[in-house]
């Protein structure tokens, strides 16, 4: 629930060869390690600050659908002596659905999106190895020289479309299977 630069640049200093990280390493007599240089690490450490940048949010949304569930149907179960599991998968997760789904589909739409962290982090780098497309569009259409608007606009319009049947789908299948 912090500024995605914040986010990046705390990050940033703990992954840094002089980092918090490799500070951990070193007194553990391990060799400092490039967490940022190399395309595999870099990749990875990309993904895990976007996923943990952003659980506050979604974590808030299913804390909410799931006390939003009644409690008389729990109550119900444990008159009936169902087991734990047998409450989680029957009663839980399928009434915790529509909110799954929606959680579910702002994080795809989210991860698409991920510019900020990225840019701050790794700056799409080193090479291309977190350069996504969102940051690829804004490379293309305003930070390189010549800029090519027409790329980047149809660039755009294809990850826009792109979302758009992902959620149309998403919604299908949920559709579908609650209707199953």
């Amino acid at each position: 629930m912090l500024s995605p630069v914040v986010v990046a640049l705390t990050w940033q200093w703990i992954l840094q060869r002089t980092g918090v990280l490799n500070g951990i390493l070193t007194n553990l007599g391990m060799e400092p390690v490039n967490w940022l240089v190399h395309a595999n690490s870099a990749f990875f450490w990309s993904v895990f600050v976007t996923v943990w940048a952003h659980m506050g949010f979604y974590t808030i949304i299913l804390l909410a659908g799931l006390q939003a569930i009644p409690r008389d149907v729990y109550e119900a179960a444990k008159m009936d002596s169902a087991s734990h599991w047998r409450v989680f998968t029957r009663i839980t997760l399928p009434l915790l659905r529509p909110v799954l789904l929606v959680v579910f589909i702002l994080a795809v739409i989210r991860s698409v999106q991920t510019f900020d962290e990225l840019y701050v982090l790794t700056g799409g780098g080193p090479g291309s190895a977190t350069l996504l497309m969102v940051q690829y569009i804004y490379e293309i259409g305003f930070a390189i020289q010549p800029r090519n608007f027409g790329l980047a606009a149809a660039a755009s319009l294809l990850l826009g479309v792109v979302l758009l049947v992902f959620t149309l789908v998403q919604l299908r299948v949920s559709r579908g299977s609650s209707n199953g």
